[in-house]
């Protein structure tokens, strides 16, 4: 088994305590498939460190697992892409055939994956491919390789120990966890782009996406997705509105009333200190609607 370190000449921003890693694999069933090759990314010094622990042959297997888990065990929290999915459970499954006492959690990841898949659409994305999100922010590698044909390669290169395959493998990991770590910064594209409602108390840290919203005889319904933060038993029930909580959501249900103007023009409104106009006949007046509800989410959830 081999480790390979490299400390960067740059600061990659990432937060105090996380690191980011991705794993290399000889297939995808982790019951008979092996980690070959484990990546991780962290700041140390105030400089960026990479290190790879390559293992030689299938059977090193153990020996990177026990050098990865010594390595990171003093930090709280990691950054994967797709990890909650496949880095985290293939790993957690390997450790435990290995008996080694210790367990990746799925609470402590941030998977970039799953932050940026409900906003697809909205950035424009063909796909959330992690090649794709980087042509996104503009970035281009030198590796030209796929997961796959990492797999394929380290099986030729257990046939014949070939460096120049070894390096190939090597550099598609590296480039992964590199520009993971750089890609981090689309929270802040992302919240810029979605209009992210903060909420920040002494209890309370939350970052919410109104999503969409629809009205059906007189109520107003809207759903706001987890940016970060934990949404758990929320359930606040007003006169006119309530907000409830589930595993990942907000739901805001607002009671709207319904009238008519001079023109006997058709108006659905609520009645916040003054009438706010909601939806004029067949016309929904979005910035209203926006407005209006991110005012309640916010003036309930500051005060809980």
């Amino acid at each position: 088994m081999e480790v390979i370190t490299k400390t960067l000449d740059e600061l990659i921003d990432i937060p105090p305590n996380h690191f980011v890693f991705d794993i290399e694999t000889t297939g995808l069933n982790s019951n008979y498939c092996k980690v070959i090759l484990i990546g991780i990314l962290f700041n140390q010094d105030n400089k960026t460190v990479i290190k790879q622990f390559f293992a030689n042959t299938e059977d090193d297997e153990k020996e990177l697992l026990l050098t990865f888990i010594n390595t990171i065990k003093n930090y709280q929290n990691h950054i994967t892409f797709n990890g909650l999915t496949f880095d985290i459970p293939f790993l957690n499954t390997r450790l435990k055939k290995h008996n080694i006492d210790f367990y990746l959690s799925k609470n402590d990841d941030i998977d970039i994956l799953k932050l940026i898949r409900p906003f697809k659409e909205k950035l424009s994305l063909s796909d959330c491919k992690l090649k794709t999100i980087e042509k996104y922010l503009g970035i281009h590698r030198e590796d030209t390789i796929s997961g796959k044909e990492s797999i394929d390669l380290y099986k030729d290169y257990s046939v014949n120990q070939n460096i120049d395959l070894k390096e190939k493998i090597l550099l598609h990991n590296y480039e992964d966890i590199y520009y993971l770590g750089v890609i981090f910064k689309i929270k802040d594209i992302l919240k810029h782009k979605l209009n992210v409602l903060c909420i920040a108390t002494n209890n309370l840290s939350l970052e919410l996406v109104p999503g969409s919203f629809k009205i059906s005889k007189n109520i107003l319904s809207i759903i706001y997705n987890t940016f970060e933060g934990n949404v758990f038993n929320i359930n606040i029930y007003n006169d006119s509105y309530s907000i409830i909580s589930d595993e990942k959501n907000l739901i805001l249900n607002v009671s709207l009333d319904k009238g008519r103007d001079s023109n006997n023009n058709t108006i659905l409104f609520y009645n916040l200190y003054k009438i706010i106009p909601l939806k004029f006949n067949d016309s929904f007046l979005e910035d209203n609607i926006y407005s209006l509800c991110n005012y309640l989410i916010k003036k309930e959830l500051s005060s809980l």
